[in-house]
């Protein structure tokens, strides 16, 4: 080795011990925060959310912090009591509530969060264009890293919880490792006007279509793991069995489709990294996609009325591809960088940033999408 190559092996170490300390530096200072003020990280990353935003919902503000309902509304009572936010009915709709921003909410946020950008912005003031341009594409690319071993690591998610009251588990065909092949799983049609698929816990690998021919409600296989499903009513439940191993998701795929002779409504929790989504021959009512999404493309129909697709929980590498001609927006909260909408591009974006196509106003068929927690190189385009 020579000595520039030593150099650069020796200041790629020294890159990575000061993005340790970083880290370090940003959790201490939260709890120096947390401590003054009387709160903890929780409140404090919701105060954040409000600093950025001034209002947000209820729903909103639970999603791009990655908190449950039952959860944001103890925050919530708690930030109320400390007079760092308030819930005032949204004078567009009264039967949704806005949670404002207060006084003491912006001057924490303009003391802790902007004091920190502007000493950030000084730092950097002064340096060429090559300079910065470096020091973006590095910090993005670290956030790609941290995005995409999110989504890879909650994608396993916890074990499954019991299966609903009422349900019945379906047995699979084939046990694990079976000489004949994957495992199987399928459960007839029968009288079902509508389809409900929800992965709970999570899933790597996924591939998921629709199928004129399939007379079931669905059939899938699998390679490796096998997660327990239940079935309730037309409700398709997939929840992991245990925790995440590492490597497991070498070995392991999950191949779905669903019935294209009713509708669908589709739900993947707890993280999903690595899904290939061919949703084109359904019909399909809403999408989301929590806890995180990574190495993601799904293929969408054309939309019948307003169809939400929600992304939560952080996305990386996501593809969300509609007919030419439907009609989307796209609303992003928590920034974003190489953000594409159809013939759109941005690099790095603060804060809340909404695209739209042309006739989406007027159009009674059209996408709403959103993502929250932040977005990197994600790409809503036509096919």
């Amino acid at each position: 080795m020579n000595d520039d190559q030593t150099d650069s092996a020796a200041l790629v170490d020294e890159v990575g011990v000061e993005l340790d300390e970083l880290r370090r530096a940003g959790d201490q200072l939260d709890e120096a925060v947390a401590l003054q003020f009387g709160l903890n990280r929780t409140d404090l990353r919701c105060l954040g959310i409000l600093y950025r935003r001034g209002r947000v919902t209820a729903g909103e503000l639970a999603e791009e912090s990655g908190l449950t309902p039952g959860a944001i509304t103890t925050v919530l009572d708690r930030l109320e009591r400390g007079g760092y936010a308030n819930r005032v009915p949204d004078p567009a709709d009264r039967r949704r509530v806005l949670v404002v921003s207060t006084v003491a909410t912006r001057e924490i946020g303009a003391r802790i969060q902007g004091e920190v950008e502007l000493a950030c912005r000084r730092l950097l003031e002064g340096r060429e264009a090559a300079e910065l341009t470096c020091i973006r594409d590095f910090l993005r690319g670290t956030r790609g890293v941290y995005e995409a071993q999110i989504a890879a690591l909650t994608a396993e998610g916890a074990p499954g919880a019991p299966p609903r009251e009422g349900g019945v588990k379906v047995e699979l065909a084939l046990e694990i490792g079976g000489k004949d092949g994957p495992a199987q799983s399928s459960a007839p049609l029968g009288s079902a006007s509508a389809g409900r698929l929800e992965f709970t816990k999570g899933a790597a690998k996924v591939s998921l279509k629709g199928d004129p021919a399939l007379t079931d409600l669905y059939q899938a296989s699998f390679v490796g793991p096998v997660p327990e499903i239940t079935v309730n009513g037309n409700t398709v439940v997939v929840q992991q069995r245990r925790r995440f191993r590492p490597f497991d998701w070498r070995a392991q795929s999950a191949d779905f489709t669903l019935s294209t002779a009713v509708p669908w409504d589709i739900s993947l929790r707890g993280g999903m990294w690595k899904l290939a989504a061919d949703l084109s021959a359904l019909r399909v009512t809403g999408l989301e996609v929590t806890g995180g999404a990574s190495d993601i493309e799904i293929r969408l129909p054309a939309p019948v009325g307003t169809v939400p697709v929600r992304v939560s929980g952080g996305a990386s590498t996501v593809t969300l591809l509609r007919p030419r001609g439907s009609e989307a927006r796209a609303e992003v909260s928590g920034g974003a960088s190489q953000l594409a909408f159809d013939d759109q591009r941005l690099g790095a974006v603060g804060g809340r940033t909404v695209l739209a196509s042309g006739g989406f106003a007027d159009a009674a068929d059209r996408y709403e999408i959103r993502f929250t927690g932040g977005a990197s190189q994600v790409t809503v385009a036509t096919y």
